[in-house]
């Protein structure tokens, strides 16, 4: 989300992915992972060269270089809607949880249908469900993702109807940047078809966005509904309390990078 901010001056800090802790990554990291002299050392198969000797590095003023990476390209577009196929409905005897299903027309299910997914009950809520085109054997389907707010997040997100074309593996030119300490990824220079392996993945992700989603739901709050509005408000100047368009790229931000992570 932080990547959809136009200032461009935030970044992620790699430190939690194993890289030097004052190493970031500005900008969307495209599914990449930074190889080369100042990269995650666990993944670095490159032969040595002049920028890993310390010595070497310590009398140059700045340095620059440029590696081609593979990572992943999706593409996630968000609108506000006047409806929803969620289902939400009580659990017998029981005040504290919500039964969540879906109903699928005209498309078809990613999750179990007739299950209902469970998830607490709050004044805040944000419901999660999650539909795909009918597959064929000439083309990968499309997938929509719908997300809801309930009681006092009604207003703030109302229906949310988001459109996930499929991952496709994708090569992107990585550079670090010595001065800044910053990596940044450029347009990408090559696709390849998803295949069997990434589709397969995309419905496992899914789960994996929908787990996500559902257990960052608390009592009080959904955490992932209550960083996207801090981002706004604190980034933005949106009210908290009122569904705005500029809201739908900060959640299309979010379910991509969640999905491209899972995969």
């Amino acid at each position: 989300m932080i990547s959809t901010i136009s200032n461009d001056s935030e970044s992620l800090d790699l430190g939690q992915l194993g890289a030097n802790s004052s190493h970031h990554f500005l900008g969307p990291v495209r599914g990449t992972l930074p190889f080369g002299p100042n990269d995650l050392a666990a993944f670095d198969t490159l032969q040595v060269s002049p920028l890993h000797d310390a010595r070497t590095r310590a009398v140059i003023l700045s340095y620059n270089y440029t590696l081609e990476h593979q990572g992943l390209s999706s593409s996630v577009s968000c609108i506000y809607d006047t409806q929803s196929p969620i289902i939400v409905s009580g659990i017998p005897n029981n005040t504290f949880t919500l039964g969540v299903d879906g109903n699928c027309d005209g498309l078809a299910h990613v999750f179990e249908h007739g299950t209902p997914i469970e998830m607490t009950n709050s004044l805040k809520s944000l419901v999660f469900w999650a539909c795909k085109s009918i597959p064929s054997a000439r083309e990968d389907p499309v997938y929509y993702i719908y997300l809801r707010g309930r009681e006092n997040y009604a207003t703030a997100i109302g229906n949310i109807t988001c459109t996930v074309s499929p991952i496709q593996p994708a090569i992107f030119p990585v550079m670090y940047e010595s001065r800044r300490r910053i990596f940044s990824t450029k347009e990408l220079i090559g696709t390849s078809e998803p295949g069997n392996i990434t589709s397969d993945c995309m419905g496992r992700a899914l789960i994996g966005l929908a787990n996500f989603v559902l257990q960052s739901q608390s009592a009080e709050s959904n955490l992932v509904a209550e960083s996207v509005i801090a981002l706004g408000v604190q980034s933005l100047g949106l009210s908290p309390n009122e569904a705005n368009k500029a809201y739908l790229p900060l959640y299309a931000a979010m379910i991509q990078g969640i999905l491209v992570n899972e995969v």
